[in-house]
């Protein structure tokens, strides 16, 4: 089993989303799920764009709350992680994280 691991992931962001990112405590409990989203996700092939707007959508859920955003501000953070270096494997993490914790904290859709 392929184990994620968040230190190598914020290396990859800039140090404002850094931060963002590093409020989710990641308990035992909460990697373990994580891992179990991020392993399907992983093995599943989604779409690259596909995953890029799921990611967009799950990032403007976490900072703003749930139909807080417009399809605009949907569109402006895919094109931004589409324009990233964020390669499939760092967006399937990020989206089982963002997953995670949101379905924990009940703002997940």
């Amino acid at each position: 089993m392929l184990i994620a691991q968040p230190e190598v992931f914020f290396e990859l962001l800039p140090k404002n989303k850094v931060n963002l990112l590093k409020v989710i405590e990641m308990t035992e409990n909460r990697k373990i799920k994580t891992e179990k989203v991020f392993q399907h996700l992983l093995n599943s092939f989604f779409p690259f764009d596909a995953m890029c707007w799921a990611l967009a959508e799950l990032n403007l859920i976490f900072e703003k709350g749930h139909k807080k955003y417009s399809e605009k501000d949907v569109i402006k953070k895919a094109e931004e992680i589409l324009d990233s270096s964020l390669d499939y494997k760092t967006i399937c993490w990020f989206i089982a994280l963002f997953k995670v914790y949101l379905e924990e904290i009940g703002d997940y859709p």
